[in-house]
């Protein structure tokens, strides 16, 4: 079984394609990397104002037993407001690392899809090198031929 081999201009053509789609699966994977490197920085930020959010609970809830020396009465509604704004504060955030979160896995299994991209770009490209490979040597070695032939048909000057 033997299959045509591509012209070594044709082949050269097919590296240069492929080299594109390489190039734009690098892209695509450079790009990944940064909505993940985003994503988890966001991740971050918003458990630092988790912790933040609950220091501050803390604090408040230190202060309260601690009944402002006698003026608790003058101060328990603000107080009650205030833990309550905090506590409504800290489950929005909580509900929003959960978003973060799973931006963060999506952001991920992107990037994880990018590289296997690549990884068959890289592939393809390489086969297609290959066969460029093929076409050149089997060019070379029919040129070859043809001049063994020519030389073979050529009479001989005998001195």
């Amino acid at each position: 079984m033997t299959s045509r081999l591509p012209k070594p201009a044709e082949a050269q053509q097919l590296v240069r394609l492929r080299t594109l789609r390489v190039q734009r699966a690098r892209d695509a994977c450079a790009a990944a990397a940064a909505t993940v490197v985003a994503a988890e920085r966001a991740v971050a930020e918003r458990r630092r104002q988790i912790q933040r959010v609950r220091r501050e609970q803390d604090a408040l809830a230190d202060a309260m037993a601690q009944g402002f020396e006698g003026g608790l009465a003058r101060w328990s509604r603000l107080l009650v407001a205030q833990r309550d704004k905090l506590a409504d504060r800290l489950e929005r955030d909580e509900y929003a690392l959960v978003g973060d979160e799973r931006r963060l896995e999506e952001a991920q299994e992107t990037a994880a899809q990018a590289r296997a991209e690549l990884t068959r770009a890289l592939a393809r490209e390489d086969a297609v090198r290959g066969l460029l490979g093929q076409a050149r040597r089997a060019v070379a070695l029919v040129r070859d031929q043809r001049a063994e032939r020519e030389q073979e048909d050529q009479p001989r000057v005998v001195r």
